[in-house]
């Protein structure tokens, strides 16, 4: 019977929220990725651009929620983030290879929480807060970057490295962290997205909470240097 429900569940994955999130994956990576390859100006006009656009829709939260300060609270971890983090990345050694990396593991993480939570459903972590975070999603992503920390491991370094698996833990909590951190502001303003700026698809800030959150205590801790240079 369980089996029944895991292969019913498995048709059921390939909807339209899968496919929001692949067209998210194809959209914003490549444009981080280039962005962080370049340098440059380029790097800082592109996080001038994110904040102007996460700072318009924070307003629109602000002006709807019945908890502002809260509101207010996290316009300065976000505005700290996506200000410092041109500078943070160009004075960090391996800055593309460290960050490049971090950015795959929260797609890896995101991606994988999906599709666990939907395939062996379970119970929900915060289900008045978000209907879509199930603990066995959560943990569905964590192996996943798990995974992905052991071909590096093995690719790059022939060997294993604790802190690999140490920054993981961090990433993936962080990433949690960040997506429930904005699900709250919008509960308490009592809208589904942050913004209208894709179609069907959501806010700018619903698709890089997970990153400010995980890249501000980055910058805040120097977590970069656990990572191991290649």
């Amino acid at each position: 019977m369980a089996d029944n429900n895991i292969l019913q569940n498995f048709t059921s994955l390939f909807n339209i929220e899968f496919v929001k999130r692949i067209f998210s994956v194809i959209f914003f990576v490549p444009i981080f990725i280039f962005s962080l390859y370049q340098g440059g100006s380029l790097i800082f006009f592109l996080f001038l651009l994110f904040f102007l656009i996460i700072m318009s829709e924070l307003l629109n939260l602000f002006k709807l929620s019945q908890f502002k300060i809260n509101i207010i609270a996290y316009s300065f971890i976000a505005s700290f983030c996506i200000i410092i983090f041109p500078f943070y990345y160009l004075t960090i050694d391996n800055n593309f290879l460290i960050c490049s990396y971090v950015l795959i593991s929260l797609w890896i993480f995101d991606t994988f929480s999906y599709l666990g939570g939907n395939l062996f459903r379970g119970k929900k972590i915060f289900p008045k807060l978000s209907k879509g975070k199930t603990y066995s999603g959560s943990i569905s992503g964590l192996i996943s970057v798990f995974l992905f920390n052991l071909i590096i491991s093995n690719y790059f370094y022939n060997t294993f490295f604790i802190n690999l698996y140490f920054i993981a833990i961090i990433i993936c909590t962080l990433s949690f962290i960040g997506d429930a951190c904005v699900s709250l502001l919008k509960r308490q303003s009592n809208i589904k997205d942050t913004g209208t700026l894709f179609i069907g698809h959501g806010g700018f800030l619903d698709r890089m909470d997970s990153f400010i959150m995980v890249f501000f205590f980055f910058i805040i801790f120097d977590i970069h240097k656990l990572i191991p240079y290649v």
